[in-house]
C-alpha cells in the first residue's frame, strides 16, 4: 500500500504558476448569470414521466429519443430551432449530453473493496494488485463501454443526428479517464478540438484518483483536446477535506454560466464527459430529476436557460 505522492508529472495543489490563467472570483462570491429549466417531452429520462431505463435499452432507442420514427433526429433539430426562433429576449436552448466516463480502475477498486473504500483504500493509491490514483485510466472494460456509445452514435449518425461542425461542441474534463471515455465514444466524429473545462472535474480532494495530471502532461497526451482555460498544476486537490456536493454544484453553475454566455459554444447541441457526483450536484443546477449514471453510460438533457436579471438575484 503507497500513499499518495506527487512528482515531475503531476499536479500539486498549493500557489503555482496559472500560466496566465486569471484567477475566478471565488464561488462563494460570485452571482449566478442564468437560471435553468428542463424542456420535457423529448427524451425520456428528462419527463414529463421521467423513468431510468436499463442503458443497453437506451442505446438501442437513440440515447432516449420519444420520437421513433425514421425522422426523429431531424424532428429534434427542427423543435429545437422553433424554440429558440419563438423564444423571448435572454432565453436559450440547448440539448446536452452528459456521459460518465467508463469504469476506471478506482471504480475497480470501489467494487473490490466495498464499505472500506471511501475511508480507507481511496486515501492510498493502489494495493499489491493494481493502482487507482492519482488520476487513473480506464480498465478495459471501461473502454469497451466507451466503445458503445461509439457505435451507437456512428448508427444514429446515419439517421442525422446532430454530430458535426456547427451543430455539437465537445466538452470535457480535465482527468484522464473522461478525455479516454471521449476518445473511444467519439473518435472520428469529432469535429474541431474538444475543450477541457475545470469546472468539469470531479468532486475533489481526499480520493487519490481525483488528483489530475499537469496541463503539460495532458496536452502531450491528449493533442487533439483543448486544455487552455485550465491551469497548469492542480490547484484545487489537497489531502483533506473533500469538496462538498453544494460546493460542487457552484462549479457546475459556472460552467452552465460559461456555456450559455455570450461567449460561450454557438452550437445547439453540447457533449460533455465527465463524473457521477459532479452530474449529482450539475443536475440540481439544471432542476433535473436525479438520476444516478453508471460507468459508461449517458443522460441528454434539453435544457432551457433564462439569463437572470438583477430584480431576481
Amino acid at each position: 500500500m503507497t500513499q499518495v505522492q506527487t512528482n515531475g508529472h503531476l499536479a500539486t495543489n498549493g500557489v503555482h504558476d496559472t500560466n496566465g490563467v486569471k484567477p475566478e472570483p471565488s464561488l462563494e462570491e460570485r452571482t449566478p448569470e442564468f437560471g435553468f429549466e428542463v424542456v420535457q417531452g423529448f427524451f425520456v429520462q428528462n419527463g414529463p414521466k421521467p423513468k431510468h431505463v436499463a442503458f443497453e435499452e437506451i442505446l438501442q432507442k437513440s440515447f432516449g429519443l420519444v420520437d421513433q420514427s425514421p425522422d426523429r433526429w431531424t424532428n429534434l433539430k427542427s423543435s429545437l430551432k422553433k424554440l429558440q426562433d419563438e423564444a423571448t429576449e435572454g432565453v436559450q436552448y440547448k440539448v446536452l449530453f452528459l456521459g460518465r466516463h467508463g469504469q476506471g480502475w478506482h471504480n475497480f477498486g470501489n467494487a473490490k473493496y466495498g464499505d472500506d473504500w471511501d475511508h480507507k483504500w481511496a486515501l492510498l493509491t493502489g494495493d499489491d494488485e493494481i493502482t487507482w490514483g492519482p488520476d487513473p485510466p480506464l480498465t478495459p472494460l471501461g473502454i469497451q463501454q466507451a466503445q458503445s456509445i461509439y457505435a451507437a452514435w456512428s448508427r444514429e449518425v446515419k439517421q442525422g443526428a446532430p454530430v458535426g461542425a456547427g451543430q455539437m461542441k465537445w466538452l470535457v474534463s480535465p482527468l484522464v479517464r473522461t478525455n479516454q471515455t471521449l476518445e473511444a465514444s467519439w473518435g472520428e466524429l469529432v469535429e474541431g478540438k474538444p475543450e477541457a473545462w475545470e469546472d468539469l472535474r470531479e468532486i475533489y480532494g481526499y480520493h487519490t484518483n481525483d488528483l489530475r495530471y499537469t496541463k503539460t502532461d495532458l496536452q502531450k497526451r491528449f493533442p487533439n483536446v483543448d486544455f487552455s482555460s485550465i491551469t497548469e498544476d492542480d490547484d484545487l486537490w489537497t489531502p483533506e477535506p473533500r469538496e462538498t456536493y453544494e460546493h460542487a454544484g457552484l462549479r457546475g453553475q459556472r460552467a452552465m454560466d460559461r456555456l450559455f454566455s455570450e461567449g460561450g459554444p454557438s452550437e445547439t447541441f453540447i457533449s460533455v464527459t465527465a463524473h457521477a457526483a459532479f452530474y449529482r450536484s450539475l443536475l440540481k443546477v439544471l432542476n433535473h430529476q436525479e438520476y444516478e449514471l453508471e460507468t459508461g453510460e449517458m443522460i441528454p438533457v434539453v435544457v432551457k436557460a433564462t439569463k437572470l436579471s438583477k430584480s431576481k438575484l
